[in-house]
């Protein structure tokens, strides 16, 4: 093996520990951010709502620009650095304050800074790796990512039981820290910065980059982002919302139920993810269809069932729903961004509305259940997610086959 395979394995090496330690740093902690104000600090539904809400909101308005703004930059290492970094000190501001706006503000904070880590990561893999292998990569990024997760839920599970919820934000920021160093084990000279915004390239001829308003216009590409987004609306609270009803029927081992509930979740997206990048290579629509049929069925379940073991078993279907997405998401903006330049720009769009669909079913959520209760809410959400299965079938067309670079335009339109 010569030095530059070295050299680039060493990369790729590097970008599983980067996907393995992301995990709940990207988030902040996540979930438990709800249980533990719900808990600990006891605020209200709607409240926690509007916190969880918070990161969402933001991301809608800086998903777009920081997509593509990782399409021109050739320092995306060291905007994962800077982002973990900033997640440390606001996992800091939860735990050392208990009021409204400073703990707002801190997630606002996470918002801000979590838009740079899916687009970075991908744009990384793509850089590296290139369009052809991009697939069964992607599949290994996804199954690193989330037995990160499942790890991370056992050691905060285990952490909010025995030692304190507070104890779960501190172990998050040593996350952060270790995916500072395991970022800086990727190398610079391993990514082509080129093929990591999607750029087409003919020899001796720069790279063609797509114009806004042909991208944007595209009704594939609208269609795409659409479905993702109503898949988000009803999966986004889903989770917070089985948190706080299994914390409010035991409080005590509330932490152990929920981080079991990941745990299952995450142990079964391991091994989906991995299946997801080789069954995308046969096609994306129906593979991603099973993700979007598990959804309402899911929610209803949540609904009806209120055994905190039978709630947490359940989670088998999230792991097999999420193992799915995760993948075939990006291999679908992959394929209708190719030969744009804009891949990146695409995702930060497409993050953009899975966030906007996220703080607006977060919050409607929050209100309902304060209303109506836990089952009505979950109701609600199982029927949103038929509506987006119906419109995903219907409206969403197959990607895997569709002429490259077909969106391109010269550069500088």
């Amino acid at each position: 093996m010569g030095p530059a395979m070295e050299a680039k394995t060493r990369s790729l090496k590097g970008l599983d520990w980067v996907s393995l330690l992301m995990a709940d740093v990207k988030d902040g902690v996540g979930v438990y951010l709800s249980v533990f104000l719900l808990t600990v600090r006891h605020w209200s539904p709607d409240k926690i709502g509007l916190v969880i809400a918070g990161p969402s909101i933001i991301g809608i308005l800086v998903q777009g620009p920081a997509g593509a703004f990782i399409d021109r930059t050739r320092h995306k290492r060291w905007l994962l650095v800077w982002a973990s970094l900033i997640i440390a000190l606001c996992c800091l501001v939860v735990v050392l304050t208990s009021g409204f706006y400073p703990v707002l503000f801190s997630q606002l904070g996470v918002g801000f800074t979590q838009s740079m880590y899916a687009p970075c990561v991908a744009a990384i893999t793509l850089g590296i790796v290139g369009q052809a292998a991009l697939a069964q990569r992607i599949g290994r990024n996804e199954s690193f990512n989330h037995l990160g997760n499942m790890v991370a839920a056992i050691i905060a599970g285990l952490l909010g039981r025995y030692v304190s919820y507070e104890a779960i934000f501190y172990f998050s920021i040593v996350q952060c820290l270790l995916l500072v160093v395991a970022v800086l084990v990727v190398r610079e000279r391993d990514i082509d910065h080129d093929v990591a915004r999607g750029a087409a390239a003919d020899e001796g001829q720069p790279a063609s980059v797509a114009g806004m308003k042909g991208l944007l216009a595209n009704r594939s590409i609208l269609f795409f982002t659409v479905a993702i987004a109503l898949f988000h609306f009803v999966n986004a609270p889903l989770l917070p919302l089985l948190g706080q009803k299994m914390g409010l029927a035991d409080q005590k081992n509330s932490s152990l139920y929920l981080s079991a509930a990941i745990i299952i979740a995450q142990g079964v997206m391991v091994f989906v993810a991995k299946y997801a990048g080789k069954a995308s290579e046969n096609g994306r629509k129906k593979v991603l269809l099973v993700a979007f049929v598990l959804l309402p069925v899911r929610a209803l379940l949540f609904a009806f069932i209120n055994n905190p073991y039978a709630l947490t078993a359940i989670q088998l279907l999230d792991g097999i729903g999420a193992g799915l997405l995760g993948v075939v998401t990006i291999l679908m903006i992959a394929d209708l961004s190719s030969g744009t330049g804009r891949f990146n720009l695409l995702q930060g769009v497409v993050y953009a509305a899975i966030g906007l669909a996220a703080a607006l079913s977060s919050i409607g959520a929050g209100y309902v259940v304060k209303q109506f209760g836990y089952g009505v809410g979950f109701s609600a959400l199982a029927g949103a997610g038929v509506l987006a299965t119906i419109f995903y079938w219907a409206l969403v067309p197959e990607t895997k086959d569709i002429e490259l670079g077909e969106l391109a335009a010269p550069a500088g339109t």
